[in-house]
């Protein structure tokens, strides 16, 4: 078998190509040759069916963009994504955002479906093969139910490929869904291999199985089952924390032991335009997707203490001395990206404020800036999209510890194990330092956001956590302007917008309205 960053790219000029009925609905029909009796005729043919559902999860043209519905990032443009408006408050069910990804996972559902449905058709197969293949499809529908609970809360929950009579379908209740990805995960988990030979490397694995069953259970507040979950993620004794952490993120470093799940791209030939949206004009890039001051304020100072309370810190040195994770993820003043030195405060700096497609907060992000970029606005990253990995598995074990009360050296041993990596060296949490719940409560919470910024955690997590209505609504700012007299903000951080935040409302997306055209039995979310 080819690689599967190959693959893809192939099969997108293949008939293996799946979509709705009607335009607009959930993208759930095969109408094509994969779904006939002339289509599953060999192993090579099952194979590539499966290796098909894999397209959905890089998603280059929205997954980055995730991170402007949080405190972290701000994104100034509605294209390619339009999630400025869920960012701000804006959002109405018609926003493009919501639609999109209420599309991208039902249509991975779909190719799920249709691979279970008929993969039995295939003669010649081992049942060793043919069992994984069916783990590899149960695993990918899975992983989109999860996200698609976290995003929208009840939704359809569809197992098969349905017939006409079965499109007005209704909303699973979302505890529901949880509980069919949780069973998915236990019966599959055994059937998917720990590791693969390197022409097959970027598969659903036994450990992305259980990462994605410990995740399910700590994001629905199972904390007890969420330990024991994470727990045995760490017992497969498959992953570490790697020692660069830019690798993980930049196309060097693909195969790290650290990543459990990621959407692969290839140079050349299977690529994204992740470059594009993080980088700023020196890159080539267009800042559509920034770092906020919020952010950059969460970094803690070298002796582990926060910037209120370190007398490391200093305001009119406010980037020395902190956690090193702030400048391998944070273009600050003077950061050398790609060998090109980034300046905002340079006079005449083509990366300064209002220039050309310059950052509206001052700050750009280093993180998920290729290596190498080279091609057209949509091609020029080959970086992949990493969607799970051990930092999170060892960060929920914690958090499900203490959470359920159950503080024990374990708890610090895996805390400590994300922030003394190589590269960061954080002074160690103790029970010295922080002996009581809710001071690991808090220690946590910040380590997962400094952690994760630009995957998809913190969106999940300001939603769980319940803090969303508290660090969503007002001013957000950018960088401290001590360096520019001509604009009228000198001496103040750069205003970037003003956000609103309806609790009663914005805990959830709305499903999409063209959805609710087209199927009178779905109901909407309170407030949209």
């Amino acid at each position: 078998m080819k690689r599967i960053q190959y693959i893809l790219a192939v099969v997108a000029f293949m008939t293996i190509s799946f979509s709705a009925c009607k335009k607009g609905a959930l993208d759930l029909q095969p109408n094509d040759g994969t779904s006939s009796a002339n289509y599953w005729k060999t192993e090579t043919n099952a194979v590539q069916a499966t290796t098909f559902i894999y397209r959905y999860l890089g998603d280059f043209w929205d997954r980055i963009f995730l991170s402007g519905a949080t405190d972290d990032s701000f994104s100034w443009s509605n294209w390619p994504s339009d999630i400025i408006y869920a960012g701000n408050g804006t959002a109405t069910t018609s926003t493009g955002v919501f639609n999109h990804y209420w599309q991208n996972f039902y249509k991975m559902i779909g190719a799920s479906n249709n691979v279970l449905d008929n993969i039995g058709k295939v003669s010649g197969m081992s049942d060793e093969t043919r069992n994984r293949l069916k783990g590899e499809a149960r695993f990918l529908r899975a992983y989109a139910y999860q996200q698609l609970i976290g995003m929208y809360g009840d939704v359809p929950l569809i197992t098969h490929v349905q017939t006409v009579d079965e499109f007005m379908v209704t909303r699973t209740p979302r505890a529901q869904v949880a509980d069919f990805i949780v069973k998915e995960m236990d019966t599959i988990a055994n059937d998917l291999p720990l590791t693969y030979a390197a022409a097959d490397a970027g598969r659903a694995t036994r450990g992305a199985a259980l990462a994605l069953k410990a995740r399910t259970y700590l994001y629905e507040g199972d904390w007890t089952n969420a330990a024991t979950a994470a727990k045995a993620v760490m017992d497969l004794n498959q992953y570490q924390i790697d020692n660069n952490y830019l690798s993980l993120f930049d196309g060097t470093n693909k195969n790290s032991s650290e990543i459990i799940l990621s959407g692969r791209y290839l140079a050349n030939t299977a690529t994204n335009g992740t470059a594009t949206w993080v980088g700023g004009p020196s890159l080539g890039g267009w800042s559509q997707m920034v770092p906020l001051q919020s952010l950059v304020d969460e970094y803690e100072c070298t002796d582990g203490n926060t910037i209120a309370t370190s007398p490391l810190y200093n305001a009119s040195k406010p980037f020395d001395n902190r956690d090193p994770r702030l400048k391998l993820t944070v273009v600050v003043p003077g950061t050398v990206v790609n060998g090109i030195t980034i300046d905002v405060t340079a006079t005449n700096s083509i990366d300064g404020l209002t220039k050309n497609n310059a950052s509206f907060t001052g700050y750009y992000f280093k993180k998920y800036v290729p290596a190498v970029i080279s091609g057209n606005y949509d091609n020029n990253s080959y970086n992949d999209i990493i969607l799970l990995r051990y930092a999170e598995i060892l960060l929920t074990y914690a958090e499900a510890k203490v959470e359920a009360g159950t503080i024990d050296q374990s708890v610090y041993d895996a805390i400590n194990r994300v922030r003394q990596r190589t590269g960061v060296n954080m002074p160690a949490v103790t029970s010295a330092t922080a002996s009581s719940q809710t001071a690991l409560r808090a220690i946590i919470h910040r380590e997962r956001r400094v952690e994760f910024p630009l995957e998809d955690n913190r969106l999940f997590d300001i939603r769980r956590w319940k803090i969303a209505e508290t660090v969503m609504p007002g001013n957000v700012y950018g960088i401290l302007n001590n360096f520019n007299t001509d604009r009228a903000d000198y001496g103040s951080h750069v205003l970037v917008e003003n956000r609103s935040f309806n609790v009663s409302r914005d805990y959830l997306w709305p499903i999409p309205q063209n959805e609710m055209d087209l199927n009178k039995n779905l109901v909407q979310n309170p407030g949209w």
